[in-house]
């Protein structure tokens, strides 16, 4: 295993929160389970406020997943791409998922629109299928 630079940072407890989104959600012990659980419940409610006017549920959860993820700048930058090549900027599915994906390609992070510049866009395409993969496979045991 390759050892950390000094300055880079690391996510940390449960939910695996950075430090300074820990701090921003006023955790200060990310090892200590009921703060760092507590304090992701709230990012995600951060995160789902920014995405308010995506108007389908499910692709608002999307939307959110993805920015609990990588960042909200990040996901605002995939749609803005997406709009700027012709894809609806309020689906997740086939039209924003797609540029976040191109988020990690020189050509597509140093556009115009790109105000946060380079994502593993891979990281948070695979978080939100996955959770969603996973959500239909529990569905198979719950009645409805």
């Amino acid at each position: 295993m390759r050892p950390l630079a000094p300055t880079q940072e690391v996510a940390s407890g449960l939910i695996q929160l950075m430090p300074a989104t820990a701090k921003e959600v006023g955790v200060s012990n990310s090892f200590n389970p009921k703060q760092n659980v507590s304090g992701g419940v709230k990012y995600l409610g951060k995160m789902r406020n920014y995405f308010e006017a995506v108007e389908d549920s499910i692709q608002q959860v999307k939307f959110t997943l993805a920015a609990f993820n990588c960042g909200a700048g990040h996901v605002f930058d995939a749609m803005r791409l997406a709009e700027k090549h012709g894809k609806d900027p309020n689906v997740w599915d086939q039209n924003v998922e797609e540029y976040m994906l191109k988020l990690a390609d020189k050509k597509y992070y140093h556009d115009e629109v790109v105000r946060n510049g380079f994502v593993r866009g891979a990281e948070p395409y695979h978080y939100v299928r996955d959770i969603f993969l996973r959500y239909e496979h529990y569905k198979k045991f719950i009645e409805m």
